[in-house]
């Protein structure tokens, strides 16, 4: 079990090997609500569709051809704009 400190905001933060248990992701929705017997609060991930999220799968697909930079990406950006292959 992890010890949290709430924020004045009354927030939290969610341990990451916690979330990745549950599937949870940055911006991932979820449910709190008071535990059955009311000695402590319920955190679930909302399920919209039912899967997981795109960042969980995304170390499971294969890699194909050599990493860019992200100057490489920005400037592969800039030349689709400007109409160049």
């Amino acid at each position: 079990m992890t010890t949290m400190i709430l924020s004045g905001k009354r927030q939290v933060v969610l341990p990451a090997d916690l979330c990745r248990q549950i599937s949870l992701a940055p911006g991932a929705r979820v449910r709190v609500e008071l535990a059955p017997n009311g000695d402590g609060i319920l955190v679930r991930a909302e399920s919209v569709g039912g899967g997981k999220p795109a960042s969980v799968l995304f170390d499971r697909i294969a890699r194909r051809g050599k990493p860019l930079a992200v100057d490489d990406l920005q400037g592969l950006a800039v030349s689709k704009k400007q109409g160049k292959p």
